[in-house]
């Protein structure tokens, strides 16, 4: 018998949080040696909208499932599908500042 209930939704909530910061990072990083070039920034910019979308999502289905007590997945199979996307999408910006030498 555990005696953390309700403490897996908080860690998995938690682990979210650092997935957001971590496309922060990675967009601003992004958006800063894209030296103008616009399909960079574009990405940059998705990344970050990317995050913001995790924090809300991650934040009001924690809070209603804590609410509710109810255990929930922080994060839904399409919002996770669409985060893995756009994970990709930075990681080839990424690979594209690289390649080209920016910074």
């Amino acid at each position: 018998m555990s005696t953390d209930n309700g403490l897996q939704a908080e860690r998995t909530a938690m682990a979210w949080q650092r997935t957001a910061l971590g496309l922060v990072g990675v967009s601003a990083l992004l958006l800063h040696l894209a030296g103008g070039a616009l399909g960079l920034s574009l990405v940059g910019a998705v990344g970050m909208l990317a995050a913001l979308f995790v924090l809300l999502q991650v934040e009001a289905r924690f809070l209603h499932g804590h609410r509710n007590d109810v255990a929930e997945s922080p994060m839904g199979v399409w919002a996770v599908r669409g985060i893995t996307a756009a994970t990709v999408l930075l990681s080839l910006g990424a690979v594209v500042v690289v390649l080209s030498g920016g910074g």
